[in-house]
This record gives structure tokens, C-alpha cells and sequence, in this order.
């Protein structure tokens, strides 16, 4: 009896034994396709040679993590190679009006200049500063806005009033570009729940976007439609196609590829942040080459 447990024990010992120096081997192995990973650009993923519960297991939750890792890394550089963009937009959209000052400044400084050109120069130059200036002022705005430290203060806001005033604000802008804009705005008011400023500021901005960039008459119009507000801006955009709306609202993107123009790309980007923060949304199409950008509100009924 004494001789069949010994034997019973030797066999158990043996299996474990065997079943350690399998567990060992897949272990070493998983670690070296970790390893190899780890070293090299590659789509491989951990498989046993034999198929163990535990370490199958591991293995699956394993190849989670490399899958993760490496959507992570791929949208790391994705964000590396546009924040390298992104700088070099706003590399160039300041070294070109600095250039033309600085071009300026030197014909200004030469005794060969007449007194009439030198005149002429500097309205140039001034113009040229303040254009950087309003620059710097929209990236150290964008910049405030997306920080935590922007704070919205939110009251009941009638929206026809404050449309209503921005559109009046730019009056003269209108009639410099012999454009008068149709606009539609119900006679009883509007109200939703938003920061005032903030939607001053969204509106101004969309309008300025149209005057810089837009041709033909524009179209605003607010109406309520059901439980929501909506507020739209429409204007002829021939050159924009569905690529270019599908891009309008990233920050520093401009459908002015050579970016001769004074602009940051950062005012349909304040846009949208603003109108994200007041809990609304916004989106932007093109209709048979009429450019549409549509703003919706919650009313302020659902808030009470």
C-alpha cells in the first residue's frame, strides 16, 4: 500500500512538474512577443502554442492593452503632426504682416523716399499693426476659452435682441461690400438660456467670417421649433465644397490654402467652443454652393 501512494505521488508530481514547465514556456514566450512588440513597428499579437485557461486568459487581456496601445499611438502622432501644422499656420500668419512692416519701416527710413510716400507708408504700417494685433488677440482668446478658467454666466437671453444688435453693428460693413442682408426674425421673442456675451461674440464672429470670406447676400434667420431655438446664417459659397465644411470649425483652418488673407482660422473655432459650452450645437453643410451654418438652442421652457 505504502508502495502505490509513493507511486501515486511520483505521478502527480510528474504532471505537475510538467504542467509548471508548460506554464513557464508560454510565459517565456508571451514575454518575447511582448518584448519583440515592444522593439519593432508591428501588427503581431501574443498566440499560445498550447492552450492554457488561465494564461489564455492573460494572453487575450494582453493583446487589449497592445491594441490600445497602439490606436494610442497612432492618435498621438496624428495630434504631433497637426499641432506641427498648427505652428507653422501661426508661424506664417504673423511672420507676413511682421514682414510687410518691417519692409515698410525701412522705405520709411530711407532718405529717397518722398514725403507724400512716406505718409502713405505709414497708413500702412498702421494698418498692418492693428491686423496683428486683432491676430494675437484671437489666439489669446481661443486660448482663454478653451482653459477651465473661462467661466460662462448664464441668464435667460432673448435671442432676437441680441441678434438683432449685432446685425446692426456691422451695418456699415454691409454697405461697404453693397450688401444688404435678408433677414428673418419673428416678432415675438426668443429666449434661451445662454451667456449673453458669449452669443454676441459667436454671432459677430459668424457674420465677420461672411464678410471676409462670403459673397452675395447673406441670410439670417431665427425661428423656434418645437422644444428648440434655431438660428442659421446662409450666404453664397461657391469654392467651398463638402471637404472644406467638414474642416470649418478646427482651430487654425482656413479654406485659404496660401493664407494670403489676415485670418487665424480661429473664428468658427471660437464658434462652435462657445456655443459647446452654452449646451447648444452647430453644425455647417453646403447646399447647391449655399453654405449654411445652423445653431440650436434648447428653449428655456425645458430649463424651468
Amino acid at each position: 500500500m505504502l508502495w502505490l501512494i509513493i507511486i501515486m505521488l511520483i505521478l502527480v508530481i510528474g504532471v505537475l512538474s510538467a504542467y509548471i514547465l508548460l506554464y513557464k514556456r508560454e510565459i517565456r514566450s508571451i514575454v518575447n512577443r511582448l518584448q519583440f512588440i515592444r522593439e519593432h513597428d508591428t501588427n503581431k499579437k501574443i498566440n499560445l502554442q498550447i492552450k492554457v485557461k488561465e494564461i489564455n486568459e492573460l494572453a487575450i487581456q494582453l493583446n487589449h492593452l497592445i491594441n490600445y496601445y497602439k490606436t494610442e499611438k497612432i492618435a498621438i502622432s496624428k495630434a504631433e503632426h497637426k499641432f506641427k501644422e498648427e505652428i507653422t499656420n501661426i508661424s506664417h500668419d504673423l511672420r507676413t504682416p511682421l514682414t510687410s512692416i518691417a519692409g515698410y519701416v525701412q522705405m520709411l527710413e530711407s532718405e529717397n523716399t518722398p514725403a507724400e510716400k512716406k505718409a502713405e507708408y505709414y497708413n500702412i504700417i498702421r494698418r498692418r499693426i492693428d491686423t496683428l494685433v486683432k491676430m494675437l488677440d484671437e489666439f489669446f482668446e481661443f486660448a482663454r476659452i478653451e482653459s477651465d478658467e473661462y467661466v460662462l454666466q448664464f441668464e435667460k437671453v432673448n435671442v432676437n435682441n441680441v441678434l438683432a444688435d449685432v446685425i446692426s453693428m456691422f451695418y456699415y460693413d454691409f454697405l461697404s461690400k453693397c450688401e444688404e442682408p435678408s433677414i428673418q426674425i419673428p416678432s415675438n421673442p426668443i429666449y434661451i438660456h445662454a451667456d449673453k456675451d458669449a452669443l454676441k461674440r459667436v454671432f459677430q464672429n459668424l457674420i465677420k467670417n461672411y464678410l471676409n470670406h462670403g459673397t452675395r447676400k447673406i441670410s439670417i434667420s431665427a425661428k423656434e421649433e418645437e422644444n428648440h431655438v434655431c438660428i442659421s446664417f446662409k450666404n453664397y459659397a461657391p469654392d467651398i465644397d463638402n471637404t472644406d465644411v467638414e474642416k470649418l470649425f478646427q482651430r487654425f483652418y482656413t479654406a485659404d490654402k496660401s493664407r494670403t488673407k489676415s485670418s487665424t482660422g480661429l473664428g468658427l473655432a471660437i464658434v462652435k467652443n462657445l456655443i459647446t459650452k452654452m449646451n447648444g450645437k452647430i453644425k455647417a453643410e453646403v447646399e447647391d454652393s449655399i453654405l449654411v451654418i445652423s445653431i440650436t438652442f434648447n428653449r428655456l421652457e425645458i430649463f424651468k
